[in-house]
């Protein structure tokens, strides 16, 4: 019993540290299109959670869920359908947070709101991906 929490326990934390380093790719994309770019906040979120979401999928398989299934552009599918959907809840959350919650001209605001809507959306994409996307596709 004890060893099925902890395997559970210690994939947890791999996902963690494989969604910060795609957390970390992500935002310095992110912060690259806001910044000397000057895009759209919610145009720039879009792309560099793509970024993230790629680099996510491949250190997952191999190192979080150890995965060897071959036939990846079904297991990259089912990862994408859930990053869409978590991007689709990242849009919607940071666009709550920052004209609802966090108003305010400042960048301050839309970067506490994206701490926030980061956290929200790893929970769920953790959830989904260790019980379709990794766990269907052996």
């Amino acid at each position: 019993m004890l060893s099925g929490i902890y395997k559970d326990y210690m994939k947890f934390f791999k996902y963690l540290g494989v969604g910060m380093v795609g957390t970390v790719a992500d935002w310095a994309v992110f912060f690259v299109l806001i910044g000397p770019f000057d895009v759209l906040s919610m145009y720039a979120v879009a792309i560099s959670y793509f970024v993230g979401m790629v680099i996510n999928f491949f250190l997952n398989k191999y190192y979080t869920f150890n995965n060897t299934y071959k036939k990846i552009h079904f297991q990259f599918l089912s990862f994408a359908v859930v990053a869409v959907i978590g991007l689709g809840l990242t849009e919607v959350l940071l666009y709550g947070f920052t004209h609802y919650i966090f108003t305010g001209p400042s960048d301050i605001f839309l970067m506490i709101s994206r701490v926030i809507v980061t956290f929200i959306v790893f929970v769920y994409n953790y959830i989904v991906n260790k019980r379709t996307t990794f766990k269907i596709f052996q």
